[in-house]
C-alpha cells in the first residue's frame, strides 16, 4: 500500500511541477490566496487539496487547484489551472489527471485550451 501511495504522491508532484513550470512570467505578484485542506477519512486512505488564486501586477488572474486521493482501490492526482487577461480577451485552461491502480497500471491525461477574442 505504501508503494502505491508513494508512487501516487510522486506522480502528483510531477504533475504539479509541470503545471506551474509552464508559467514563465517575470511580473511581480500583487495578490495571492491559498487554501489547503487535508483529511484522513478512514484508515489506509488519504485526501488533500490545495487552491490558489493569484493576480499579477498587470491584472492577469490565475486560479489553480491540486487534489490527491488514495485508498485501497488506488490513487488519483489532478491539477487544474485557469488564467485570464484583465479584459477577458485571452483565457487559458489546463487540466491534468493521473490514476494508478493497486496492480500498478497507470493512466495520464492532459487537456489544455487557449481562447483569444479580438477586441
Amino acid at each position: 500500500m505504501m508503494k502505491h501511495w508513494l508512487a501516487g504522491a510522486a506522480a502528483f508532484a510531477m504533475m504539479a511541477g509541470v503545471a506551474f513550470a509552464q508559467s514563465t512570467s517575470s511580473e511581480s505578484s500583487t495578490s495571492t490566496h491559498t487554501t489547503t485542506t487535508k483529511t484522513v477519512p478512514f484508515f489506509g486512505s488519504s485526501s488533500s487539496s490545495e487552491t490558489r488564486e493569484h493576480t499579477d501586477s498587470n491584472g492577469n488572474t490565475s486560479d489553480s487547484s491540486k487534489t490527491y486521493d488514495s485508498d485501497s482501490s488506488g490513487s488519483k492526482a489532478t491539477s487544474s489551472s485557469r488564467t485570464s487577461s484583465p479584459d477577458g480577451s485571452e483565457q487559458s485552461t489546463s487540466h491534468e489527471s493521473q490514476t494508478q491502480s493497486p496492480s500498478g497500471a497507470s493512466t495520464f491525461t492532459k487537456k489544455s485550451t487557449t481562447t483569444t477574442i479580438n477586441r
